[in-house]
């Protein structure tokens, strides 16, 4: 499903000499054109069945969750149309937290996070956490302290046994990582990593895990890096090396991924085709790694991401204006052959789902809607746009009006309406249309109308509007999804 160029001449052109030669029906050759395969199956990318996911920065177990009661029944209600999926439980931090199930947490300063102190979770705040992911149908993915070292500079996993045993005792249902961005190592801990002492340690995880029945069948996944912008930064290196010798004791392949620095950026940078493409040749360079690691199947996912590093952008990340970067991600991600994303965080930071006091923010009404709409496989079809148009089109994930169905999705960042014509189908078609009164609002729009949830967690109703296809229009700085009632072969895949 390949945009276009970004020329607007060569756009408008080739756009024009493809209508008359292929769809005489259509004529204008200023309307955005989406053209689908209907007959063939074709072996199109199909994602994990929890292919976006959550977080809580570990972190904000440091400050002993103090702006947030994760006992909270409104907050089990908002997470619930997350499920199914992770609550990852990760960070900078993991690499400083230890467990001891006979201790009171400390509460922590902001100085002391700075200096990276080693802290300790109890056994209340670990009861609590997997408390609330059962509550709400997602499952924890817990990311190990890595830098708990031996002589010989091999892991301890004595600590890490501790907190295993002791969940296995309570039929905890987990999944693992061990080790948080070690690329950043140096600057953060002292601590440089060897990529191949580092697949040993994974393997010593995954004996540790073995050893445990409840856990021998749970996934260890790695080695979670930074992004790989070209094939030569510190990340690559220890991505490209680590997968080499560990991708045997791994059951997926993760990296991290944020556009830009939060403390630098400005609305433009939410807003450029240019900016939103560097997830593209970041995934390319990844696979290329996986490709000369002898390990191009092995499974891939975005294991922290959203829009800017450093915690977000001020007064940006957790406004509207985030939300074209979000679903640009989600559509590039999948077609792209990513199989899991895990959003940073859902509370916490510049970035967060929730604000402090639970109320949604425009990126959480956007992930629920994507979950409830979008299906895992995508679906073959070209589109022919702008840059400053993304467009991206998946199976639906349920049969929606007694019919199967394709979702057309995507975004509009320029300021006017673009006509979009959909070749060789003419009916009805159901839209959700996302929108904002102005671009740093934290109010979403649904079809003109805000949606809010109540003090007790009650939505607003998600529903769409009927329309016929032949008056399908994106506006200007908003997003859509398309529900139409088309069958194609592909959709019909296992």
């Amino acid at each position: 499903m390949p945009h276009s160029p970004s020329s607007p001449m060569i756009y408008t052109l080739g756009l024009l000499l493809y209508v008359m030669v292929a769809f005489p029906g259509i004529t204008s050759a200023d309307d955005i054109l989406v053209v689908f395969n209907v007959e063939e199956k074709l072996p199109v990318q199909k994602t994990n069945k929890n292919f976006l996911n959550v977080a809580i920065d570990t972190s904000q177990m440091m400050k002993n969750f103090s702006n947030i009661d994760i006992r909270d029944d409104k907050l089990v209600k908002l997470m619930k149309p997350l499920a199914p999926g992770y609550l990852r439980i990760g960070g900078n931090m993991a690499s400083s937290l230890l467990f001891d199930p006979n201790v009171t947490i400390t509460l922590y300063s902001d100085a002391d996070y700075e200096m990276r102190k080693e802290f300790t979770m109890s056994a209340t705040v670990w009861d609590d956490l997997n408390n609330l992911a059962k509550r709400s149908g997602l499952k924890i993915l817990f990311d190990l302290n890595y830098l708990t070292r031996l002589d010989g500079d091999k892991w301890d996993p004595s600590n890490a046994e501790e907190l295993i045993k002791y969940s296995a005792k309570r039929n905890y249902s987990l999944d693992w990582e061990l080790g948080n961005e070690p690329n950043l190592y140096p600057k953060h801990f002292n601590y440089t990593p060897k990529p191949e002492q580092m697949a040993e340690d994974f393997s010593t995880c995954r004996n540790l895990l073995n050893s445990y029945p409840i856990y021998n069948t749970s996934l260890l996944v790695g080695p979670a890096t930074t992004r790989p912008t070209t094939m030569t930064t510190p990340a690559s290196k220890i991505l490209s090396g680590f997968v080499k010798h560990g991708k045997d004791y791994v059951d997926a392949v993760t990296w991290h991924h944020y556009y830009f620095d939060g403390r630098e950026a400005n609305i433009s940078h939410f807003m450029n085709p240019d900016v939103f493409n560097l997830l593209d040749t970041q995934i390319t360079n990844s696979k290329e790694i996986l490709k000369e690691a002898g390990a191009k199947k092995k499974s891939m996912w975005l294991g922290e991401t959203s829009s800017a590093f450093g915690g977000g952008a001020p007064g940006l990340s957790n406004t509207f204006v985030a939300t074209f970067i979000w679903l640009d991600k989600l559509g590039l991600a999948a077609r792209q052959g990513i199989d899991l994303v895990i959003r940073q965080a859902l509370f916490g930071g510049n970035y967060s789902l929730l604000d402090s006091d639970l109320n949604p923010l425009p990126d959480w009404w956007l992930s629920i809607i994507y979950k409830k709409l979008v299906g895992r496989r995508v679906a073959p079809c070209k589109i022919f746009a702008p840059a400053e148009v993304r467009l991206y089109c998946h199976c639906a994930r349920k049969v929606f009006q007694g019919t199967k169905s394709v979702v057309l999705f995507g975004l509009n960042v320029k300021d006017s309406a673009e006509n979009v014509k959909i070749s060789e189908y003419a009916g009805d078609v159901w839209e959700y249309r996302l929108s904002a009164k102005y671009l740093t609002s934290k109010k979403m729009q649904l079809n003109d109308k805000t949606l809010s949830v109540t003090s007790d967690g009650i939505l607003s109703r998600i529903s769409p509007v009927k329309i016929k296809s032949n008056n399908l229009k994106i506006h200007g700085h908003s997003l859509v999804f398309w529900i139409i009632p088309m069958e194609l072969a592909s959709c019909s895949l296992e």
